[in-house]
């Protein structure tokens, strides 16, 4: 099972990608049935691939078939293939978006092999990163984990001066501007395609209130020096090559009684705890890490190479490095 799981997950994300799924429902009932021409012409593809795509679907259960070879779609399956209605289908975009570095990586783990790979090898990876994590935070950003963290109230106040850190192409960033409009929000990034997509984004949506900026978060502008009131850094951390340096860059911008905030996927820096803890579902975030998180963030001679699972006792111990004192740290 696990085998055919791993050659239908791709044909998913195919369907996905190319709007299969909602050129089938489109043109398909149980009562109206359509050939794969239809469903092809539907979606601007060849017929040939899409019946073999509708093919792999249908025998493994996702896609209704008939004996006269016509194809439709399950209300179920129409809501579960649509939009992000299912953040398990917009996550599967993960898996032929790592294993393009396959080889890659194979020789990054050789003694004698390169240090581990490029950001710049990921950028499909990182399509699918922005859809997952609208997905995962649009809802509950703002009324919930804001206010979780005891920011809410002083952001809705205003005047604030906030900085993303990892900012990618700006989601987050842009999400605090829309909702705060009395504050002054900042987004940095390494990657100058993100930040041309995050400042894109920015014009699109009219706002006045936030700025983006190319910089590494091992070394950013000396003049921010105890400058934000508030900064975040959302599933980026374990990512950084030197992630001790970029905490200390945020203990240094933050003003005193500044707010930092990180977010990062729950680990305990132990792979046994969190096998007995979670079972089999622990063994995907480490997949993830694996062929993508590890491999960005040992891409130096003196990486430290956490990876995703690095940990809440690992996380701790680098914050305190950094210069936060205990009595400071939740989480």
């Amino acid at each position: 099972s696990m085998f055919m799981g791993g050659l239908v997950t791709p044909a998913i994300v195919l369907g996905k990608n190319l709007g299969l799924f909602e050129a089938l429902a489109e043109v398909a009932s149980e009562a109206a049935p359509a050939d794969a021409k239809t469903v092809a012409d539907k979606a601007g593809c060849k017929e040939r691939y899409v019946r073999e795509w509708l093919a792999v679907l249908s025998c493994s259960g996702f896609i209704e078939v008939t004996p006269e070879e016509k194809f439709w779609l399950t209300e179920e399956a129409k809501h579960e293939f649509s939009g992000l209605n299912n953040l398990l289908v917009a996550e599967m975009g993960y898996i032929p978006a790592m294993l393009k570095n396959f080889y890659d990586l194979e020789d990054a783990f050789k003694k004698e092999g390169r240090h581990g790979l490029k950001y710049s090898q990921f950028t499909e990876f990182y399509k699918t990163m922005d859809e997952t994590t609208k997905a995962a935070h649009d809802t509950h950003l703002v009324p919930d984990w804001f206010p979780l963290i005891g920011m809410g109230d002083k952001l809705a106040a205003g005047g604030l001066k906030a900085l993303d850190v990892g900012c990618g192409s700006g989601y987050h960033a842009l999400k605090m501007a829309s909702s705060y409009p009395k504050c002054e929000i900042h987004g940095a990034d390494i990657s100058e395609i993100a930040i041309r997509q995050a400042k894109e984004s920015l014009a699109q949506q009219g706002l006045t209130n936030a700025t983006f900026h190319v910089a590494d978060a091992a070394k950013m502008p000396s003049e921010w020096t105890a400058t934000f009131d508030f900064i975040t850094i959302f599933d980026a951390c374990h990512d950084q090559t030197r992630p001790d340096l970029s905490l200390a860059e945020i203990y240094r911008m933050l003003k005193p009684g500044g707010v930092f905030a990180m977010h990062e996927a729950k680990g305990s820096s132990s792979v046994y705890t969190d096998k007995t803890t979670r079972g089999p579902f622990s063994a995907g975030p480490y997949a993830i890490s694996l062929f993508h998180c590890l491999p960005v963030g040992s891409n130096a001679p003196d990486a430290l190479c956490l990876g995703l699972m690095w940990g809440e006792q690992r996380a701790r111990q680098l914050i305190k490095d950094a210069g936060f004192k205990d009595e400071h740290v939740q989480v």
